[in-house]
């Protein structure tokens, strides 16, 4: 399993920072087929991920009513009421 340095909980020095993240942008700039594929990736399961529940809450962080949020959903009101008290 490979540990990168950007997901370790270390404390780097600016000058580690610096080289760090030119190595990054590098790596980045010669492997553009790689970012497409890690970002579509990435996307993908976020979506697979997100659920219906998911999105009432936002719409709530949102200011929406659980009326509102029922309708723009097709859900019913309990539904809502059940999601955003969970």
């Amino acid at each position: 399993m490979a540990i990168y340095l950007f997901e370790m909980n270390m404390e780097l020095s600016e000058e580690a920072k610096k080289l760090r993240n030119k190595y990054q942008r590098e790596w980045k700039r010669n492997h553009p087929e790689k970012v497409r594929q890690y970002h579509k990736a990435y996307w993908e399961e976020k979506a697979a991920s997100y659920t219906i529940a998911d999105e009432a809450k936002e719409l709530s962080r949102q200011g929406w009513t659980q009326r509102q949020i029922a309708e723009e959903l097709g859900i019913s009101l309990g539904s809502v009421n059940s999601f955003l008290h969970a």
